[in-house]
């Protein structure tokens, strides 16, 4: 499949009105809705494929599996009358990917069924507004039913299931899913790629602790909101850092002793020390002597003292400050620690000890899993030890994968990526049927809703409509996987119950706890929330007013 290129020749503002009112608005934002959820239509479950983007400009093509990507990549439609639509379906895929990390093909399906039913619906009289108040009451009761279908994890076999539903590679997802369950909800993966096929992984001792960073000229892989610094040196300083003064001294130091790297882990960071710092970090490549990642922890109090000497007992550092043997004006070479790697992401650093270090911060972990066990259960320190206990054994994973060509390694980095998030949230709040089948399994107590008696007609019609558009991604799964009878098929998982999907590979309907076609309720409930949102915003609006050069953004 080939996106809607964006090259297309625009109309010009004179052959359309500026102000657009009802019923042509709504003709218009169907028109760019449509577009864009056929083109992810077919992408859904397991046997859709993926979408062929570009070239643009001499560029290779890409080949795209993640909905929220293939949206990013269409910045106009080329007329206005098709872009208004396309660019709602753009923003609520792509809240959607940042918010749940998969699920933006089914988002885009379910969207576009609530607002075509909204339109027939409120063509036929109903009031628009009390339609969206059945809506919003729908996704609540439909919200409360999918957290009663949910089941928790109960192995690596149905964390590898989940992983399946976004890499469709069941080697990869085996792999993800042994190490989500061996590295837990919080697990820290570093990947890299291989210029030829391959698939291995590895446990490296490591520890994570929450973090900010201080400016975000740190950043050495921007566009990630990611830094990542191989063998650096490292300084901690109980003390706010305001004055160049106070850092020039680490910046040396790090030199001297031969570093290309520096992490500085401080209580702040500001003034003249941080411009001095983000200096450093922009000056030219061939006159940049040393990177440097400057963060502050998240803890505060006791908790913040705990991570500042664990973070010296993992890298061998010494904690300066005024309370300290020395300040950070006066550090010295043998102050400064290492660590093997450090990376900083989603608001956390993680640091890879060396291997000289390691007997160390063995010996510290089971001196606190002897305290831990001889504390008291309801010790109000407990909790604190069992959080540090867990920062020091939070081991970090190493998956390396390749692949023959290059689109296709980043094709299944990209997958891996999105499936740790899901695998996350799969741990925290378990998982129901997969394949559009918990959706679907929420209609009878929608139904159920909308009949009560003591119902204003027009809401039922609205709880109605979100229970009649719940059951379209099942429908497009069915649909894709070449079956000829889709209502057929969905008769039979309605009577078999909220554990019963359609296996779209083997073409079965079966227990979807048996055949592992599971989904993540977090990620299902945030996609029907989305989607709900987006389509009625859209039915609330009833005129739109167009600009002769409006503004093209990459960012939805």
């Amino acid at each position: 499949m080939r996106m809607p290129s964006n090259n297309s020749k625009k109309e010009k503002p004179g052959n359309w009105p500026g102000v657009i009112g009802q019923p042509t608005s709504h003709r218009q934002f169907l028109h760019g809705i449509n577009l864009i959820a056929d083109l992810l239509a077919p992408t859904l479950g397991p046997t859709g494929g993926p979408v062929a983007s570009g070239p643009d400009a001499g560029s290779r093509v890409e080949i795209l599996d993640d909905a929220a990507t293939i949206v990013r990549r269409i910045i106009s439609l080329g007329v206005p009358q098709k872009d208004i639509g396309a660019m709602i379906m753009r923003n609520l895929i792509w809240r959607v990917g940042q918010r749940a990390g998969d699920g933006g093909a089914t988002a885009a399906v379910l969207a576009r069924a609530i607002y075509k039913e909204g339109l027939r619906l409120s063509s036929a009289g109903f009031n628009q507004m009390r339609l969206i108040r059945g809506i919003e009451e729908g996704v609540r009761i439909a919200t409360e039913t999918l957290l009663a279908q949910a089941k928790p994890v109960t192995g690596e076999n149905e964390l590898a299931a989940v992983a399946r539903t976004i890499t469709k590679d069941d080697a990869l997802s085996s792999v993800l899913g042994e190490m989500s369950y061996l590295l837990g909800p919080d697990a820290h993966v570093i990947i890299e790629k291989y210029v030829a096929p391959y698939l291995q992984r590895r446990y490296i001792a490591g520890a994570h602790f929450g973090a900010e960073i201080s400016s975000m000229y740190f950043y050495t892989q921007p566009e990630q909101k990611k830094t990542v610094l191989n063998e650096p040196v490292v300084a901690i300083l109980e003390e706010r850092l305001d004055q160049a003064e106070q850092v020039v001294p680490l910046m040396e130091a790090a030199l001297q002793l031969g570093a290309k790297t520096l992490v500085i882990v401080a209580q702040d960071v500001s003034g003249g020390a941080l411009s001095a710092l983000v200096a450093n970090n922009q000056a030219p490549a061939d006159k940049k002597k040393l990177s440097i990642l400057s963060v502050k922890l998240k803890a505060v109090g006791q908790e913040a003292r705990w991570a500042m000497s664990d973070l010296a007992l993992l890298t061998g550092a010494t904690v300066l400050g005024p309370q300290t043997l020395r300040s950070g004006v006066k550090a010295r070479v043998e102050d400064l620690g290492q660590a093997q790697r450090a990376e900083f992401l989603n608001n956390g650093l993680v640091i890879v000890l060396q291997e000289s270090n390691r007997d160390i911060v063995q010996q510290e972990i089971t001196d606190l899993r002897t305290l831990i066990v001889d504390l008291p259960l309801d010790d109000e320190e407990r909790p604190k030890y069992i959080r540090r206990l867990s920062t020091l054994t939070g081991g970090v994973g190493e998956l390396k994968i390749g692949a023959h060509s290059r689109g296709e390694r980043e094709m299944r980095e990209a997958q891996a990526e999105r499936a740790f998030k899901v695998l996350s949230a799969a741990h925290r709040d378990g998982v129901v049927a997969g394949g559009g089948a918990a959706l679907f399994h929420c209609i009878p107590a929608l139904l159920a809703a909308a009949d009560k008696p003591d119902q204003h007609e027009d809401i039922s019609q609205g709880i109605r409509l979100l229970a009649t558009a719940l059951a379209a991604p099942l429908r497009q799964i069915i649909v894709n996987a070449g079956v000829a009878a889709p209502a057929l098929i969905m008769q039979q998982v309605r009577d078999g119950g909220p554990s019963v999907t359609f296996d779209a590979l083997s073409s079965r309907v079966d227990d979807a706890y048996t055949t592992g076609v599971l989904d993540v309720t977090d990620i299902v409930v945030k996609v029907l929330q989305i989607a709900a949102s987006g389509a009625t915003m859209a039915l609330s609006t009833d005129t739109i007013v167009y600009h002769r050069k409006p503004q093209e953004m990459m960012t939805p």
